[in-house]
């Protein structure tokens, strides 16, 4: 099970990636696959009294570049 902190350092990473895979993309839709399933590997192995947090933060990201779950 990751810590805490692996998934952060895990969050983290997804976000500083996010800026130039979202400039290279020729459309919206090729994002949410790649990104659903970088998420969920992620979240596999996160406790789970630390997935609410872990939410919190990739739903925050995501707005950050105007994006929302679909």
């Amino acid at each position: 099970m990751k810590t805490r902190a692996q998934l952060d350092a895990g969050l983290e990473r997804l976000s500083q990636m996010l800026p130039p895979w979202l400039e290279s993309l020729r459309h919206e839709a090729q994002f949410w696959p790649q990104f659903r399933a970088l998420v969920d590997e992620l979240m596999a192995d996160a406790d789970p009294v630390d997935r609410a947090h872990a939410q919190r933060r990739i739903d925050e990201m995501l707005a950050r570049h105007g994006l929302r779950w679909r």
